[in-house]
């Protein structure tokens, strides 16, 4: 009897103790952890502002195959969702508040009503790579269970953080970088340009064509080309024809002849990107800048977008020294 008696004293004080404790401690939280990726801002940015791209790299995702996750929102940035039901790593949802390319992301973590927390990563460039934090605060943990989680979290999360600031560096350095873009204002150029459509498995056969149809009706009438030829696409599908214009600028206006018609290539604000290489490398090209529009919510404007062939097989026989140009003219979207 002394024995259970002793027993049921130390438990209760232990209960006691159990109960106390968390009541003292602070309903908030926080830890972070640092890694230098060597790869551009943009490439590791892209990785982290979509939720679907976590699937390749999150511990907490690939802890738990069984995972039943539901995707909400746009495809990145403000609005994207993620929610999750999960029996090892508990039932939640993740939100992205802020997106700042390239430098901050915020989410907020819904830990299913037993706390919330604000999950950011910052991106700082760092000589030839980038330094990316991954830090969680907690607030507002749940008594008493949650603020004993809160205790500990450090010694938790730290290393689930730096298994998945691993495997990101893995992933991004092993991807192939992403195209610079910049912003420019382009003025509106003069231009003679054959406008024509085909299907896109005979886009290269028509383009060489036509731009051997305008080159020799420029050389009839004496009319000299003023930049590098140009390819403006209006569309780009693969099950209907795609609409296109390919010119050359002209000092000034000219007279039409023909299928040769006299055209003001678009200006404005404009995206340009330059890739040096082979046209292969063309709907990479063109990707980066898609995903550069949507990482700064911009939209393009119905004008179509255009290629600059500054180098290209005409004037050089080694493929690696070409040089194309592609524009996108943009406008900001309407919040």
């Amino acid at each position: 009897m002394r024995l259970l008696k002793f027993v049921g004293i130390v438990f209760a004080v232990f209960l006691v103790v159990l109960l106390i404790l968390p009541a003292l401690m602070k309903d908030t939280a926080e830890t972070s952890q640092s890694i230098v990726i060597k790869a551009n801002a943009q490439t590791i940015f892209r990785q982290v502002n979509s939720f679907q791209n976590w699937q390749k790299w999150s511990p907490f995702e690939l802890g738990d195959t069984n995972m039943v996750s539901v995707y909400e929102g746009p495809l990145q940035g403000v609005g994207n969702k993620h929610v999750w039901k999960s029996e090892s790593m508990g039932d939640g949802s993740m939100l992205i508040l802020k997106s700042e390319p390239y430098t901050f992301i915020q989410s907020l973590l819904d830990m299913d009503g037993n706390g919330k927390a604000f999950d950011e990563w910052t991106f700082v460039e760092k000589g030839d790579g980038v330094e990316v934090t991954w830090a969680l605060k907690l607030s507002g943990l749940k008594y008493p269970f949650y603020k004993y989680f809160g205790y500990f979290i450090e010694s938790m999360m730290k290393p689930m953080q730096e298994k998945g600031l691993t495997k990101l560096k893995e992933i991004a350095e092993n991807e192939v970088p992403s195209l610079p873009v910049e912003r420019i204002e382009l003025e509106s150029i003069p231009s003679l340009t054959i406008y024509d459509s085909a299907m896109i498995n005979m886009i290269g056969s028509v383009t060489e064509q036509n731009f051997s149809e305008l080159a020799l009706t420029m050389s009839r009438s004496r009319i000299a080309a003023a930049g590098p030829a140009f390819g403006l696409y209006y569309n780009w599908t693969e099950d209907a024809p795609i609409r296109m214009r390919v010119g050359f600028p002209v000092a000034e206006e000219a007279r039409e002849s023909g299928r040769v018609t006299y055209f003001k290539r678009p200006g404005g604000t404009t995206l340009k990107t330059t890739l040096t290489g082979p046209y292969s490398g063309l709907y990479k090209a063109h990707l980066d800048l898609d995903a550069y529009m949507a990482d700064y919510q911009l939209s393009m404007k119905n004008m179509g977008v255009w290629e600059e062939y500054v180098v290209g097989p005409t004037t050089e026989g080694d493929s690696t020294k070409w040089i194309t140009n592609i524009y996108y003219p943009y406008t900001q979207k309407q919040q």
